[in-house]
């Protein structure tokens, strides 16, 4: 199986700012070579970029929407080949750019799935966010619920439908958040439901028995802050690496993973930044050797 590797550099739409520097760290923390190490054939890193002409002045969401279409067009050339596509993000905003991909190779009406592993929901909206962070916002945004202008500079052409989000390794949710989700069909998991009971088993076989194909999303969060003591959202009682890999490896496990992502690597200054590198590749290099099918080919139709 082929494994193509894409990077998306950004913070939001800045590029190599704060947590937009994760990706290059785990390039130069040499994770192409680890990977090769452990028999995985890989291509890349290719980089989405936002050029400086595509820039709309006064909005970061359409922005962020912009560099999703960049973002969007190399997972559905990836997808084309047949490859997964192994995601570096700076934040959890890619993941709009990266479903569009999956829409764009598998046409708009494909059954994705959406597991997303995170410390927090990421289901606010402008209406309900109490911060108006945008990185609490894209599980929303992908479900149809808010952001038409993001979606629309991303090219998403359909929303994911609540009944195939899997939200897992939860321990934070805002009250508003939380309301909103009990209004859909998303399933949500906290982390200690998680951690060794059937509930992340069922809700993924739940998806496995309806999608043809999923992508699944990792917010470093969703560790231990001791593993990332340099994330900006630190929730404590987090994962564990070997925890965190065993829920992607569930999902892996389907067959129908086409996109696996990675995103919230702050790599910092000194010690706290090399131990979160460290732990990242640790769970990288843990998980994805069970990535040994990618789901159904991409319609050629649809990426062209």
């Amino acid at each position: 199986m082929r494994i193509d590797v894409v990077t998306v550099p950004y913070r939001y739409d800045e590029r190599a700012d704060g947590s937009g520097r994760g990706p290059d760290s785990l390039i130069e923390a040499g994770l192409i070579a680890k990977l090769s190490e452990l028999g995985l054939e890989t291509t890349g890193p290719s980089e989405a970029t936002l050029p400086d002409d595509e820039r709309a002045e006064g909005s970061i969401a359409v922005n962020v929407g912009r560099l999703g279409s960049h973002t969007a067009q190399l997972v559905a050339a990836a997808r084309a080949n047949h490859a997964g596509v192994l995601v570096l993000a700076g934040d959890d905003t890619a993941t709009v750019g990266v479903v569009s991909g999956l829409q764009k190779a598998h046409g708009a009406g494909a059954r994705i799935g959406l597991v997303w592993l995170d410390a927090h929901g990421d289901f606010n909206t402008p209406e309900t966010s109490y911060s108006g962070i945008l990185a609490g916002m894209p599980v929303a945004i992908l479900a149809g619920l808010a952001g038409p202008l993001w979606r629309g500079a991303a090219g998403l052409a359909a929303p994911v439908p609540t009944d195939r989000i899997v939200i897992t390794g939860v321990r934070d949710l805002d009250e508003r958040e939380a309301t909103l989700l009990r209004s859909t069909n998303v399933r949500v998991i906290e982390a200690r439901d998680a951690i060794g009971g059937i509930a992340h088993q069922q809700a993924i076989a739940r998806l496995d028995a309806v999608c043809e194909v999923i992508c699944v999303h990792v917010d470093l969060d969703v560790l231990d802050p001791a593993l990332i003591p340099s994330s900006i959202t630190p929730e404590p009682g987090g994962l564990t690496v070997r925890q965190a890999a065993d829920l992607i490896g569930e999902v892996l496990d389907t067959g129908k993973v086409g996109v696996l992502s990675f995103a919230g690597l702050n790599p910092g200054a000194g010690q706290l930044g090399r131990r979160s590198i460290a732990s990242t590749m640790a769970l990288i290099e843990t998980s994805v050797p069970r990535w040994t099918s990618v789901g159904p080919e991409a319609e050629a139709d649809a990426v062209a």
